[in-house]
């Protein structure tokens, strides 16, 4: 049996309580790696200068709370 059928298998046996407790963690765990994950200045472009990559976080920042109902 594959990982996924065990996996299915698992979910189907589930209360629906069990379920959305599983739910919360998954989409907890996928929150928190999206959060180790994110991009970083220097990722973007290594040689950019301090200025540059301050003046870059910002317009990342306004961007992202504009696009966030902020």
């Amino acid at each position: 049996m594959s990982m996924r059928e065990k996996f299915d298998v698992l979910v189907r046996d589930l209360a629906e309580d069990q379920l959305e407790q599983l739910r919360e963690s998954v989409a907890g765990e996928i929150g928190g790696r999206r959060q180790k994950t994110g991009v970083r200045i220097e990722d973007i472009h290594p040689r950019m200068t301090g200025e540059e990559r301050e003046r870059a976080a910002r317009d990342i920042a306004h961007i992202l709370g504009s696009h966030s109902g902020r």
